[in-house]
């Protein structure tokens, strides 16, 4: 029951963490939903509204009104494709790059910990915490 209740706990606190917007190594407030885009479109370097809804998970629409917003902060720009002119490419101007740059690093950091914990585990215990979260990901899935 323990980690069940830590499980909770790790939700709650990510929830909560959801509604706050904070600054991400530039003068922008941003909500983690903004640095979710942010990081997608850094990975992928330029890509298109469709392409970033299918990524994440999340409608076009919700992509498009995010988007707005960045590109208001002046963290992204928006460009038409080359190859289909009905087709809009998005990427990162400098400051973009920056929050993506000390987002990246945050998860690096977090990673880092992580991974140093799992690497002391035996493969059996590393299976069995895999199989958790696989669990309690498919019961997210059903709620």
């Amino acid at each position: 029951m323990i980690l069940l209740e830590s499980f909770y706990r790790l939700i709650n606190k990510y929830n909560q963490k959801t509604k706050n917007p904070r600054q991400y190594g530039t003068e922008h407030l941003l909500y983690p939903a903004e640095v979710h885009l942010i990081e997608t479109i850094g990975n992928h370097g330029s890509i298109t509204t469709t392409a970033m809804a299918q990524a994440l998970g999340i409608t076009k629409g919700a992509v498009s009104q995010t988007t707005a917003k960045l590109e208001g902060k002046g963290l992204i720009e928006k460009h038409g494709s080359q190859e289909k002119r009905t087709e809009v490419h998005i990427s990162l101007t400098e400051a973009g790059r920056a929050v993506f740059a000390f987002h990246r690093q945050l998860h690096t950091e977090m990673m880092a910990e992580v991974d140093g914990v799992l690497k002391e585990l035996p493969p059996e215990s590393r299976e069995a915490v895999s199989r958790i979260l696989g669990i309690l990901e498919q019961s997210l899935d059903k709620l």
